[in-house]
């Protein structure tokens, strides 16, 4: 009985080794992206979040269909990924497909893509007329800082210029880049999207250039370090809580004329909703 019960126990893993090699084989780590296929495109509805996968490649095919679609909230609240590989058929990537990935350094895109691009890391359309996402994590450095008390602290900060060219911020594009401090903005820009820089709390100025026409809803909401800003003549759209809880901005520069511009409920710097008594909003 025992010599049976031992040569059993063998056999069992004999076979687990077996197939545990021809997991590694087939690449099965790959399988953790999640595709949906449907009406001839497949879709990438889930990244895989677990411990050790850290760069994750969404493939150029899926069941012989082209990976065309990367869903909304796909690749959200991801823990551990650093970099992203979107492969060359994706033409289609959703507002919220790669929201608060707080350990984000890089997208890559392959080159034969058409739609999208990545310029050190941050992904564009091909065009480079859009900004769509900033990977939080990407360009974060070490700055020593003269705290009132006059005392040195070490913060982490993030510096980024967005290049010339460049039209749109889209929706999200920024969203919870917490630790993003000095923007520069290009003179080509004209949209600011919904939630573009939401929660950015380390942004403490930022310079809207001449020729922006749209500051979307909640585009700045929760920058709560943000001081100053000067809208400029161009804007015409000022959306609903656009500084909805930035607590330090004070003092709002209106360069544009009241009568030209839309403006939206609570647009203007707030206190979780509530009127902040000490805003000056200074039209020009």
């Amino acid at each position: 009985m025992k010599k049976k019960t031992a040569l059993f126990l063998a056999l069992l893993m004999t076979v687990a080794v077996l197939f545990s090699g021809c997991g590694e084989e087939l690449g099965l780590a790959n399988t953790e992206v999640k595709i949906k296929v449907a009406d001839g495109k497949a879709v990438v509805t889930e990244l895989p979040n677990k411990t050790g996968i850290t760069e994750i490649t969404i493939p150029d095919e899926y069941e012989n269909t082209p990976v065309t679609e990367i869903a909304d909230y796909a690749g959200c609240n991801l823990e551990n990924a650093e970099k992203i590989n979107i492969g060359k058929n994706v033409e289609k990537i959703g507002v919220w497909s790669f929201e608060n990935n707080q350990n984000l350094k890089e997208f890559y895109v392959d080159p034969e893509n058409e739609y999208f691009c990545s310029v050190d890391g941050v992904l564009y359309t091909k065009d480079m007329k859009e900004l769509l996402f900033y990977p939080v994590a990407r360009g974060i450095e070490k700055t020593e800082i003269k705290k009132d008390d006059g005392k040195t602290e070490e913060v982490e900060r993030i510096t980024y210029s967005v290049p010339e060219g460049v039209e749109k911020i889209r929706s999200k594009a920024f969203y919870k880049c917490e630790k993003l401090y000095s923007l520069k903005l290009p003179s080509t820009l004209k949209v600011i999207e919904e939630k573009a820089f939401f929660k950015c709390t380390s942004m403490e100025n930022i310079n809207l250039p001449e020729g922006v026409t749209n500051i979307d809803k909640d585009a700045f909401s929760c920058c709560g370090s943000l001081k100053a800003i000067t809208v400029p003549s161009t804007v015409t759209v000022i959306g609903d809580y656009a500084f909805y809880n930035c607590t330090s901005l004070l003092e709002v520069k209106m360069q544009c004329k009241k009568e030209n511009v839309s403006l939206g409920q609570k647009w203007q710097p707030t206190n979780n909703g509530l009127e902040i008594k000490e805003v000056n909003i200074i039209w020009e």
